[in-house]
């Protein structure tokens, strides 16, 4: 698991580092995003923050499990709360089957598996 968690923050802390440092760059480059509407730095920015408190959490937990869950919980509001209106999004209103994998790969899928995490370590404490 420590092994999993850690490649997932290094994964939220790129994304988020990116998203800070340079969001036209992050808006421009990944898959869909310029599908959702206009480049907006400061909204970037502000969900870039999102991705790095989910990164930072998911790293600390790799390095600590004594402190392992509460932190794998707070890392997947975040992650969660962003992949659910996606999902919600794929089944109200059709995605074709190259943007839905996409989703499910990038975001729901990252999303997921910290919380497999927690919910494995809920069971067995």
């Amino acid at each position: 698991m420590r092994s999993l968690l850690l490649a997932l923050a290094a994964l939220q802390l790129f994304n988020g580092a990116l998203m800070l440092a340079a969001p036209q760059f992050w808006y421009g480059t990944v898959p869909g995003v310029t599908e959702t509407g206009p480049f907006n730095a400061h909204f970037v920015r502000d969900i870039g923050l999102g991705f790095l408190s989910a990164g930072c959490a998911l790293g600390l937990a790799g390095w600590h499990s004594a402190i392992a869950r509460p932190l794998v919980a707070v890392a997947s509001i975040f992650l969660l709360g962003h992949a659910l209106p996606h999902l919600a999004e794929m089944v109200l209103h059709g995605s074709d089957p190259g943007h839905a994998a996409r989703d499910i790969a990038l975001i729901v899928v990252p999303a997921l598996l910290p919380f497999a995490v927690f919910m494995r370590r809920t069971s067995h404490a």
